[in-house]
């Protein structure tokens, strides 16, 4: 609670009373805490990815594999000459 009560404190401050180099740097300690955060929910989700079950990744090395095969089989030239 008291963690809550400094936040809403530093944010009345930046509206109402910082001044322009205080509002610079805070828009920057702001900027990198959204990064960071964007930087750890990537992480996150990559590794709750990861859990997935193996037959998932099968299933989807599978369908790359066929793509690609269809690819190289519409790529072929057709200058079969009878």
């Amino acid at each position: 609670m008291f963690y809550l009560i400094l936040a809403i404190m530093l944010v009345l401050f930046y509206i109402f009373v910082a001044p322009r180099n205080i509002k610079g740097t805070m828009n920057l300690i702001a900027a990198v805490f959204l990064l960071v955060a964007l930087a750890i929910a990537l992480v996150l989700g990559f590794l709750r990815i990861m859990q997935f079950p193996k037959e998932i990744w099968v299933g989807l090395l599978m369908i790359l594999i066929g793509f690609w095969a269809m690819r190289d089989i519409y790529q072929l030239n057709d200058d079969t000459k009878f």
